[in-house]
């Protein structure tokens, strides 16, 4: 565990929130937008914390599950997945300067971006396997009443006359 890196990100956990929750607003995301600007803000925090919790963990995993939990809801919200991409590239893009800010040796700097860029890219993973497995059901819902449909309008045609 980087403990230094740890406590950069964590000590500026609630600058992250806010700044996060402002990039989505500026961004092309317009079920952000529509979302009350509390919600969207403990959205942004609880994003924040997981990213943090990896940190301390030494792992994607609590990053990579916070990611799974929330898709559902997204989904079901309508959020796009480009929108809820966003959400992910913009923590990274917003924790970044903060990593190169507090400077080092290159290779430590490096390596620390690294740790950043492989969580988040971790939670894009998930992300994108959830709305394909999503899409997946989808098309086999549709693919289902498409059948019963058929089947429905069958019983309506006339029988030929023998």
């Amino acid at each position: 565990m980087d403990l230094a890196l740890l406590d950069l990100v964590a000590s500026r956990a609630d600058a992250l929130g806010s700044s996060l929750a402002a990039s989505l607003l500026a961004h092309d995301a317009p079920h952000y937008r529509e979302t009350p600007a509390a919600e969207l803000r403990g959205r942004c925090d609880r994003l924040v914390a997981a990213l943090v919790d990896s940190l301390r963990r030494s792992g994607a995993e609590p990053f990579v599950g916070h990611v799974r939990s929330v898709v559902e809801q997204r989904l079901a919200e309508g959020f796009r997945l480009r929108e809820v991409q966003q959400a992910l590239s913009s923590l990274e893009e917003l924790v970044w300067p903060m990593v190169t800010a507090a400077g080092g040796d290159t290779a430590t700097v490096v390596r620390r971006l690294a740790v950043v860029t492989g969580i988040v890219g971790r939670g894009k993973d998930e992300l994108a396997r959830a709305f394909i497995e999503q899409l997946e059901r989808c098309d086999a819902r549709a693919t289902a009443l498409q059948s019963r449909l058929d089947a429905l309008f069958r019983g309506t045609e006339p029988q030929p006359q023998g």
